[in-house]
């Protein structure tokens, strides 16, 4: 024997409404859309910077702020910093009189004193340079950038 069920019409109403309420919150599929894949090459694919144009297009409207730009250097061939300079300093311990003079010395216009657990901004400087410092804070080695 098969009986029936019968549901009373308010109370199917009652089913209906949250499952078409919750119906109209899915969105709808839109036709003609694609997902641009990411490029597999060139320059910008390693970075996730736009084309060329929206670059360009980037760059004019924040404009070009001074501090954003390498400075050229002095001579062609020649970089701002010169690390070369600055190796006698290497285990002594950093202070700030030891950091200007190897800022005099690597003619470097900026420099950042980093310790072994110290966060660093990875932008590239080539006028600034890195001066790495052990725990106990004496200088193991510079780096320019």
């Amino acid at each position: 024997m098969i009986r029936r069920l019968r549901v009373a019409p308010c109370l199917l109403a009652a089913a209906l409404v949250p499952l078409l309420a919750l119906s109209a919150c899915t969105p709808a599929p839109e036709e003609g859309f694609e997902e641009e894949q990411p490029a597999a090459t060139g320059a910008d694919a390693d970075t996730g910077a736009g084309s060329a144009i929206e670059t360009e297009t980037a760059q004019a409207e924040i404009g070009n702020a001074p501090e954003a730009a390498a400075p050229p250097a002095d001579v062609p061939g020649e970089t701002p910093c010169d690390t070369e300079a600055v190796q006698s300093l290497i285990g002594t311990q950093g202070s700030e009189t030891v950091y200007a003079k190897a800022v005099q010395d690597s003619g470097a216009k900026s420099h950042r004193a980093l310790g072994p657990t110290d966060m660093a901004t990875m932008d590239f400087r080539p006028d600034r340079l890195n001066i790495d410092l052990d725990e106990s804070g004496k200088i193991t080695g510079f780096r320019c950038g």
